[in-house]
């Protein structure tokens, strides 16, 4: 990364968070000064040991002065869980209200780069896939409308003359250790340890472009350090079944029932990135981890935890929902 001497940090909001958390670690093992900043409203899976100096307060809190030396900023404090949005919308106006003040923040205080976390939610049921960084915006759910709304004020600083250069990153299903089990790998691992069961939504066909953590980590560092795109898709361009998922699983526990579960509402059929741009800002990456290996890989982290911590955080995620 280019750096300016009178400008040396890096801040991660939502640092303790899954994506955040092992983003800044990887930044604070290659030798870079990080910051992170969490409310921690959600307690992370992993302590935030090992990510840089630890500010615990909301995004809404920071000042101008707490960016006085920061040259980069990924803004990944977020609201996130998609069916709890429809249960609390208002509360995912706190996606949109932080982006604003940050943004204005970085503005105010000449911060040079600001990489802003989105989602492929915000597609919707997508009339093309691989879907392009062009495909209308069709929000299903508040959560993916409070992220287009995120994304309109990206788009407004990146239109203003002298703001900060402003990439939007669209993450599609990132997965691996350390992810709360209100997602879909994680749920599905935390259950077959816990319950010996692996719960399944609607008939199981629907289909996610999964990628592993590692790999998006490499990813978000690779892009700050070219021009950023205004927005870029960050997923694998392969698209995989949840009955795809289950079955991997069951390789590991042959004589694991399926439980099945009611569908979502508004369920999208597939997310499948186009990764053309990203391929070409950053290049493809070298060997990005399979999906059974990714799930091997974070199947072995959620078995090496307490399984009362476990049932607990299966406890949390469904009282939440």
């Amino acid at each position: 990364m280019r750096k300016n001497p009178s400008r040396d940090r890096i801040l991660v909001t939502g640092g303790a968070g899954f994506i955040g958390g092992h983003l800044a670690r990887a930044l604070v093992a290659s030798g870079e000064e990080v910051t992170v900043l969490d409310d921690l409203r959600v307690p992370p899976m992993i302590p935030p040991e090992g990510t840089g100096k630890f500010v615990e307060k909301p995004v809404l809190a920071l000042s101008e002065r707490d960016l006085a030396d920061v040259r980069l900023v990924y803004h990944l404090a977020s609201h996130k869980s998609v069916p709890r949005s429809f249960k609390q919308p208002l509360e995912y106006l706190d996606n949109v209200d932080s982006g604003r003040h940050l943004l204005a923040l970085c503005a105010d205080a000449g911060v040079p780069r600001v990489v802003v976390g989105s989602t492929c939610e915000v597609y919707g049921e997508a009339d093309e896939l691989p879907t392009p960084e062009s495909s209308p915006l069709s929000p299903r759910s508040p959560y993916a409308a409070s992220k287009v709304g995120l994304e309109m004020l990206a788009r407004a600083h990146q239109r203003a003359p002298g703001d900060p250069e402003v990439g939007v990153v669209r993450f599609f299903n990132v997965y691996g250790p350390g992810e709360r089990p209100d997602a879909l790998i994680p749920r599905l691992c935390a259950n077959l340890l816990t319950r010996e069961e692996i719960p399944v939504e609607g008939d199981g066909e629907q289909r996610r472009d999964f990628t592993y953590i590692a790999d998006v980590v490499d990813k978000l560092i690779a892009l700050a350090g070219r021009p950023l795109p205004p927005v870029v898709n960050l997923g694998s361009g392969r698209s995989f079944s949840v009955n795809d998922v289950v079955h991997i699983l069951r390789k590991s526990f042959p004589d694991a029932a399926v439980a099945r579960k009611a569908s979502r509402p508004n369920e999208i059929a597939e997310f499948l990135a186009s990764t053309a741009l990203q391929n070409r800002q950053i290049g493809p990456g070298p060997g990005a981890v399979e999906l059974e290996e990714g799930i091997r890989l974070t199947l072995a982290w959620w078995g090496a935890r307490d399984l009362d911590d476990i049932r607990q955080r299966i406890f949390q995620e469904e009282g939440a929902d």
